[in-house]
């Protein structure tokens, strides 16, 4: 008879060795892989320090000339909305259709309009407060997080279709095909609605008391997203670097344009853009920037995390949501982009 040993609350078969090393494998993986992705990171910036200086020295350009100018008055803004009370007005508007498309309660309306206001990751960071402060469950913020995730109309139609494609008909498609593969995107992962609905509201604050508690929430926020912003330049930076426009060089020019742009544009999401307008069809370029903005990216990605985890999203559950809300848009994206 076969005898059995209990190992880290489990039960193996005597003497099967490959299945537990299967199975501590697969429970220390994602730190292996960590650990060997971390160390090779550092061997690079030890081997070029000073392209890696300059790199960082650009993330941060980026940040403090652009970025922060940009998004801090909007992330004001909408912390400012959100402990003046002011939840219950503006999802008021938008109560029925989200309760009727979404099963989710109207506060998630409000999450979503300050998404499409004010972009990454504005959408993350308010269901992330409404979370916290009581109005919406975890369950709520995970079927928010598939429609209450997007980029802002200043972004897409200044940077993407203005500064990158000197084209506003591509900025005012990605936009539109964006936004609508947000909401129907929402729409595969509408679920029944909690047993208990949600009673709790975020009360007004005491004016002495707001502005101070937003500015430092704001600012934190920001810092956050900047230091984002200057890893995944850096992590762009070495896939140029290691030479990936020579590893494509042997496909045909619109498959490696597309290939190069994609790939810059799973790690920073501007870079991928500027990249997109290299390519030579321009409505699969609108496309392809279309489902780079949609995923965000690995800038976007952290940072949507950093405030979604504490609402009980998982990384995963995430990821699969921005997946799909890149296929939608992409395919949307191509569709319109027959017009151009």
């Amino acid at each position: 008879m076969k005898t059995t040993t209990r190992h880290a609350s489990k039960v193996y078969p005597s003497g099967d060795f490959a299945y537990r090393a299967a199975n501590t494998l697969k429970r220390h993986a994602p730190k292996m892989v960590s650990c060997v992705f971390t160390l090779a990171f550092m061997a690079f910036m030890l081997a070029k320090p000073e392209y890696y200086l300059d790199s960082a020295r650009k993330g941060l350009a980026l940040f403090a000339t652009s970025v922060l100018p940009s998004l801090f008055p909007f992330y004001f803004c909408s912390l400012l909305l959100t402990y003046s009370g002011a939840v219950g007005a503006i999802s008021k508007l938008g109560e029925k259709p989200v309760k009727l498309m979404y099963n989710a309660p109207k506060e998630c309306a409000y999450a979503l309009f300050l998404s499409m206001l004010c972009g990454y990751p504005v959408g993350a960071s308010t269901i992330s407060e409404l979370y916290e402060g009581g109005v919406i469950t975890s369950r709520d913020a995970k079927k928010a997080c598939a429609f209450c995730s997007t980029s802002g109309p200043i972004f897409m139609i200044g940077t993407i279709g203005g500064a990158i494609f000197h084209d506003t008909r591509v900025g005012w498609i990605v936009l539109c095909s964006h936004y609508l593969g947000a909401i129907v995107n929402g729409l595969l992962y509408r679920k029944k609605a909690d047993a208990q609905p949600t009673v709790h509201t975020l009360a007004a604050n005491d004016v002495d008391g707001i502005l101070s508690k937003v500015v430092a929430k704001a600012t934190v926020n920001m810092l956050y997203v900047g230091g984002y912003i200057v890893i995944c330049g850096m992590l762009v930076d070495t896939l140029a670097l290691v030479g990936l426009n020579n590893a494509l060089a042997a496909l045909p020019s619109t498959l490696a344009q597309t290939i190069e742009a994609f790939a810059y544009g799973l790690i920073e999401m501007t870079r991928g853009g500027i990249a997109c307008a290299k390519i030579d069809n321009l409505q699969l370029a609108t496309s392809v920037v279309c489902g780079i903005v949609s995923l965000g990216g690995l800038s976007v990605t952290l940072q949507n995390y950093t405030f979604l985890s504490k609402a009980g999203v998982g990384f995963f559950e995430m990821i699969l949501r921005k997946i799909t809300q890149c296929i939608i848009s992409a395919l949307l994206a191509y569709i319109i982009g027959f017009s151009l």
